[in-house]
């Protein structure tokens, strides 16, 4: 979950081809950022913006012995925070009174947007180091990615220039108009974290919680297969997916190129009439297509082409 991008730089398509030499450099870059966000201790705040939606939040990160802890608190609208402690996510809602709590092996949240393996991503973005600014009053340098198709969208990261931690993150359309951004307007990167700061403020006691339940799955245990497959997106993730108990178990399978992720969900619902529809989330496109007595719900931050052509190659697997 993700408390959940006003470009500082506007780049034109010439600046963005690739080259060579650049591009090893701007790799390295992005492996000092995918590096940075999971091993430094740092706390700050930063802000969200959306088309319209601007969400504020503050974030307290350290490693203790291999295993990430972090704490989210959105600082506007109605209380909620986010716990992690490795692969448990709890997550906070004081006015529901209600605790919801996931193990996740995929999804993070920014600063922590890139994999720690980044090998394929030149196959598919054109990747350079860019200019040097200043964000939350640190000096700064982009790292600038192109699409090299129409099924993913390009980014802007702006990164600590003296520990890699990434300040600023752009999503772009191929426009170049930015879908969305995170930003740190303050932070402190290093030394010890304030008493408390990766606890929850929230009083925990006489609350309901929530399990989501979720079983991982091979293969050869899905009932379901994908006959159109992106180019550059591998399957990452499958499961089973309760959410509550009265709620229906539901497939989630993930597809990443390694930056950009696809989430196709498939349950039982919906009526053989329902039309297949495909709408716009802010940066996220979300398309759906009914399959038999299954709902097949396809969405990520990628154009709506992407999940269009993955969701309609979702077939029932034959017995």
């Amino acid at each position: 979950m993700a408390f959940v991008r006003t470009s500082l730089l506007l780049l034109s398509t010439v600046l963005l081809l690739p080259v060579p030499a650049l591009a090893d450099d701007g790799l390295a870059l992005l492996q000092r950022i995918a590096q940075g966000s999971r091993e430094l201790t740092y706390s700050g705040t930063f802000v969200y913006r959306s088309g319209g939606k601007v969400d504020t939040s503050r974030i307290a990160h350290s490693l203790r012995d291999g295993i990430e802890f972090e704490r989210i608190e959105a600082l506007d609208g109605s209380p909620r925070e986010v716990i992690r402690a490795g692969g448990e996510v709890k997550c906070f809602f004081p006015d529901e009174k209600l605790v919801i709590i996931e193990n996740r092996s995929i999804g993070r949240g920014f600063p922590a947007l890139l994999p720690a393996g980044l090998g394929s991503l030149p196959e598919h973005y054109a990747i350079r180091s860019g200019g040097q600014g200043r964000v939350a009053g640190l000096k700064s340098r982009a790292v600038l990615l192109q699409p090299r198709d129409d099924l993913r969208y390009g980014h802007e990261f702006w990164m600590d220039a003296a520990s890699g931690l990434l300040l600023k993150a752009n999503l772009v359309d191929a426009r170049g108009e930015t879908l969305e951004s995170f930003v740190f307007t303050q932070v402190k990167i290093g030394g010890p974290l304030e008493h408390g700061a990766l606890q929850p403020r929230f009083n925990t006691e006489q609350v309901r919680v929530q399990q989501v339940r979720t079983t991982e799955l091979k293969a050869d245990d899905m009932d379901w297969m994908f006959r159109t497959l992106l180019p550059g997106f591998r399957k990452v993730a499958s499961m089973k997916r309760q959410s509550a108990p009265e709620q229906p178990e539901s497939l989630h399978v993930v597809f990443s190129d390694g930056l950009a992720s696809i989430s196709v969900f498939i349950e039982p619902g919906g009526s053989a009439g329902d039309a297949e529809t495909v709408t716009t989330l802010g940066p996220v496109n979300v398309y759906r297509r009914q399959l038999g007595d299954h709902r097949v719900v396809v969405m990520g931050e990628v154009p709506a082409l992407a999940v269009r052509r993955l969701g309609d190659g979702v077939e029932r697997r034959r017995k």
